[in-house]
């Protein structure tokens, strides 16, 4: 008989994350057509709002840095890879203390969106509102904002994590 802990931590955490990035398409199948879009959307941004919150407690839980946009940009990738797999995948454009510019070229929520045959673009607002609110809760001197999204039918994310003004 076969017991979890015979399963490699390696598969048990692409399975796990594969369930976590599909996750957010399920509720919103759910709640569809029950309650007003724009009920439904103001709920999804608060719930994504509270998991930067959450990615912030598990950053210091792993005593990783957010010091300087560099530490800021980084801990968010460690903490995001952790929670939603190894799918993730980003590139460095422009880096130094006070702002970084990345490109995320994969994303296992948009690979979700595709899979289950869903309409990424919905997702959008939701990874803002997550992405926005884990950079100012690692660091309330820095601010996250998308140029662009995959999930709008860019090629890549275009990301900037930058020291206030």
């Amino acid at each position: 008989m076969t017991n979890v802990d015979d399963i490699p931590a390696e598969t048990k955490w692409k399975i796990a994350a594969k369930s976590a990035t599909a996750m957010p398409w399920i509720y919103g199948m759910a709640f569809q057509g029950l309650i007003d879009e724009k009920v439904f959307q103001e709920i999804d941004l608060q719930i994504w709002k509270e998991g930067g919150k959450e990615a912030k407690r598990l950053a210091d839980e792993l005593n990783l840095p957010a010091s300087n946009a560099k530490e800021v940009n980084r801990t968010w990738g460690i903490v995001s890879t952790i929670l939603y797999g190894p799918e993730f995948k980003e590139e460095i454009i422009e880096e130094n203390e006070n702002r970084v510019v990345t490109r995320i070229t994969g994303c296992g929520f948009l690979n979700r969106a595709r899979e289950m045959g869903i309409e990424p673009k919905n997702g959008f607002k939701s990874c803002q509102a997550y992405s926005s609110s884990i950079v100012e809760n690692l660091n309330p001197n820095y601010s996250q904002r998308f140029l662009n999204g995959m999930c709008l039918g860019a090629p890549y994310c275009e990301n900037i994590v930058e020291l206030k003004k």
